[in-house]
């Protein structure tokens, strides 16, 4: 029984002088064979509208859209991000507040975002199981793409705005 217990600590000491594994809990993966200090093991956070800013806390002013072309429906079109003018309005979905028409909308709160459509890989295992491939594409509403979104905290303008829980 030693002889196993000497064995297991051996092989988790070695495993943890690879790097394979980080031994502090809580802690994210560290990429083996990396020369220096660790080097945490993160996959690439996608960006937004406003800038690779996912989840913090941000104003955002504008209006409803309401021109011309296929925009989603409660777009604001947003002209002034954190209290400064931006060069030309960016179209951003609200997702937790039914914008009003013709109302100058003033929203705190943060972007996240969420990936739509029908995966590549779903092609591809189509087509290795002899299933028309073209057919899924023509039922698909979305290209596979990120779509960002704002998620409202407080309406400040207008007043009365309910907000629901995100």
């Amino acid at each position: 029984m030693k002889r196993w217990v000497t064995y297991g600590i051996l092989c988790a000491a070695a495993v943890l002088a690879a790097g394979v594994v980080s031994p502090a809990v809580g802690q994210p993966p560290v990429a083996p064979g990396v020369a220096g200090p660790a080097v945490p093991v993160r996959p690439r956070q996608p960006g937004g509208l406003f800038g690779d800013s996912l989840g913090s806390y941000r104003t955002i002013e504008g209006a409803l859209y309401d021109g011309p072309g296929k925009v989603e429906s409660n777009t604001l079109m947003v002209d002034t991000l954190d209290g400064r003018k931006l060069d030309r309005p960016v179209a951003v979905l609200v997702r937790n507040v039914r914008l009003p028409a013709r109302e100058r909308c003033v929203l705190k709160g943060y972007e996240l975002g969420e990936m739509i459509g029908r995966p590549p890989a779903e092609y591809d295992a189509a087509q290795e199981q002899g299933k028309d491939a073209d057919e899924l594409a023509k039922r698909d509403q979305a290209v596979w793409r990120w779509r960002p979104y704002f998620v409202v905290l407080i309406a400040v303008k207008p007043g009365g705005l309910e907000v629901r829980k995100p």
